[in-house]
């Protein structure tokens, strides 16, 4: 779960790097260029990215409804981790 949190917030973070290198590359040439519209485009393309990676996630992962979740178990000296039947 930790990972699919961690690759979230880089999705919604990658935006906003992108924009601040672009924004100080148009500020070096021309200091007069209204910036904010370029970070409030940066907050929705990452909320873009976040919910398409959610919504991906969600459709390729997990079993079909109605399955049975078998908990992870100790058998033969070995860890058999938990699964869906």
């Amino acid at each position: 779960m930790i990972r699919v949190l961690l690759i979230n917030a880089l999705l919604f973070l990658l935006p906003f790097a992108l924009t601040y290198v672009w924004v100080r590359f148009i500020a070096a040439k021309n200091p007069d260029e209204q910036t904010r519209k370029y970070y409030a485009f940066a907050a929705l393309a990452g909320l873009a990215l976040v919910v398409a990676s959610l919504l991906t996630y969600r459709t390729t992962t997990g079993d079909a409804p109605g399955g049975t979740y078998i908990s992870p178990s100790y058998k033969d000296g070995q860890i058999v981790p938990g699964r869906f039947e």
